[in-house]
């Protein structure tokens, strides 16, 4: 099996640097447009979805249509690749934030959450349980296609690469960015997404 984990399109929140978490906000045109040429590139390289696994969140479900081309009604909703919730703070600026609550962001490993965030532990189990559950997909399911979040993407990053959480926002991650995995005979190792020149 290959995992295509990818994170949602821009949305207005996105681009206002607001906290997103949990509310259910939609993409915007930049977000359709780059879903779009997502699309593209995979469709240019020959790559295509036996099976789409999304978060339910509305902004992941589209993306996962746009890029895999299922109909919105066969793609599988799975709550634990839902974004982390930022409690409160959802809808507050960045900026704002990161002097109070600098420690959500630089020390997320001993972080106590303030305004009802989900913490990180939680974050992190609940995107461990998910993937021992794709390990158990039937091995031949092909690629498949995995829609998250940001946050979420890097819990799942965190826990596949076995990192420490004290790097968990080092990681970078972009709107309809990829990380690929091969899982094969109980194998499981991070390969490199090929782009166009290397066909």
């Amino acid at each position: 099996m290959i995992w295509y984990f990818v994170r949602h399109g821009e949305t207005l929140w996105n681009k206002e640097h607001l906290f997103q978490g949990a509310t259910d906000i939609e993409l915007n045109d930049t977000g359709r447009q780059q879903a779009k040429e997502a699309f593209d590139r995979l469709n240019a390289l020959g790559i295509s979805f036996d099976k789409v696994i999304s978060s339910p969140l509305c902004r992941a479900v589209e993306t996962a249509h746009i890029i895999s081309g299922f109909p919105k009604e066969k793609i599988i909703l799975d709550d634990r690749i839902k974004e982390m919730s930022f409690g409160k703070l959802e809808g507050m600026k960045f900026e704002h934030i990161k002097e109070e609550y600098g420690g959500l962001f630089e020390n997320p490993a001993i972080y106590i959450p303030k305004m009802e965030e989900e913490p990180y532990a939680d974050l992190m189990e609940r995107t461990a349980l998910f993937i021992e559950d794709l390990k158990k997909s039937k091995s031949d399911c092909g690629n498949i296609l995995i829609q998250t979040h940001g946050a979420c993407m890097r819990a799942l990053l965190t826990n596949l690469r076995k990192s420490r959480l004290e790097d968990f926002w080092k990681i970078s991650v972009g709107n309809c960015e990829f990380f690929r995995f091969e899982y094969r005979d109980g194998t499981l190792r991070e390969i490199k997404t090929p782009t166009i020149d290397e066909y």
